[in-house]
């Protein structure tokens, strides 16, 4: 009987059909799944069997195609997963030290003004207590933003099921950069959670192994929100025009951030010093981002410029939305009224959903 980090193996005959009495539940589940081929298995794992029912190829028989022409076969830019997709923009988006753009520390934490400190707190913790009564119609979206925060960014922004993969790859470079920066800062001031400070709060969810300031569920919401900005902003007749998605998506980060308040594992100061670091960081990529809008992707010797054939494919994801304003439909939907694209009577009705 062949053994794979400690998993039996040898399917049929014990564990298998058996179940119980060959492999154990553990054998007799991991036998039923790889059944008589686990035996062609031993000698590939160093163990020869005697009797293996399916023998393993020892070299490619000389019959054998390959499918297509390897030397002109790559993988495929669609194939690649979101998250690791967004990690080959990192550096460009790097450059800068992670401490050269700066935030304040907490006003609730200043060991120079302890008396200023306890005042803050005091304040602080108050706020927190008058939003625990929001906990029960806010449980559901806090615990899926707790559990999944790139998931619930990707659901909003229709980034999921293979619709809008570079926005979701987006989301994962919000994320990425979000921990990079925040758990930098986080590390430097070492700012106690609220429940060190006051226990009765009982947060509805764990309370994270990391300091609290600043909140890096706010800076990576906003960091989607700002970049997208960036991203999506036109010019037309010679102003920036905004998307119709942003002014909901600034709403959505800011209530994610107020939901890690409602929670009671973050202060308010936490989630505006995200915020404040979010917006921050993209005034200094601003610069890049937009010229990314019109280079080419490809560079002179031949490689790939990640960031740029990134934006270059959001924009194709966000730019053939359907308009009203061409057939001059005048559109009114919950106190807004006016000339609109689709996308913004869109956008405004999600922002209507928002409002607490």
């Amino acid at each position: 009987m062949s053994r794979f980090f400690g998993v039996s193996l040898g399917g049929g005959e014990g564990g298998g059909e058996g179940g119980g009495e060959g492999g154990g539940e553990g054998g007799g589940e991991a036998g039923a799944l790889l059944g008589s081929s686990g035996t062609a298995l031993s000698g590939f794992l160093g163990e020869p069997d005697p009797n293996p029912s399916v023998p393993f190829p020892k070299r490619i028989p000389k019959n054998y195609k390959l499918l297509g022409d390897f030397r002109k076969t790559a993988f495929e830019k669609t194939w690649w997963a979101a998250e690791l997709r967004a990690k080959l923009c990192v550096p460009q988006l790097l450059s800068a030290p992670i401490g050269s753009i700066q935030i304040e520390a907490p006003s609730y934490f200043n060991i120079l003004n302890e008396a200023a400190s306890l005042d803050s707190l005091r304040g602080e913790i108050g706020e927190l207590l008058e939003r625990v009564p929001l906990r029960a119609s806010r449980q559901a979206e806090i615990l899926q933003q707790a559990s999944d925060l790139a998931g619930t960014w990707r659901q909003f922004l229709g980034a999921h099921g293979g619709r809008r993969p570079a926005t979701a790859a987006l989301v994962y470079l919000s994320m990425t950069m979000g921990n990079l920066i925040g758990l930098h800062w986080k590390r430097h001031f070492s700012a106690p959670r609220p429940a060190q400070i006051y226990p009765a709060l009982m947060p509805l969810v764990s309370t994270p192994r990391h300091p609290s300031y600043p909140s890096n569920h706010s800076l990576q919401s906003h960091f989607v929100a700002e970049m997208l900005d960036v991203i999506l902003k036109e010019e037309i007749d010679g102003a920036e025009q905004e998307h119709g998605i942003i002014e909901p998506a600034r709403d959505f980060a800011d209530r994610i951030a107020g939901n890690r308040e409602i929670a009671g594992v973050h202060f308010k100061a936490d989630s505006d010093a995200g915020k404040l670091l979010a917006m921050k960081w993209v005034a200094h990529w601003t610069a890049t981002l937009k010229a990314a809008k019109t280079q080419d992707a490809v560079r002179a010797d031949g490689s790939t410029d990640e960031l740029v054939l990134l934006v270059r494919e959001i924009l194709a994801e966000w730019g053939s939305t359907p308009t009203l304003r061409d057939e001059g439909v005048a559109v009114t939907h919950e106190g807004f009224t006016g000339f609109a694209t689709a996308a913004e009577v869109i956008a405004n009705a999600v922002k209507e959903k928002l409002k607490p």
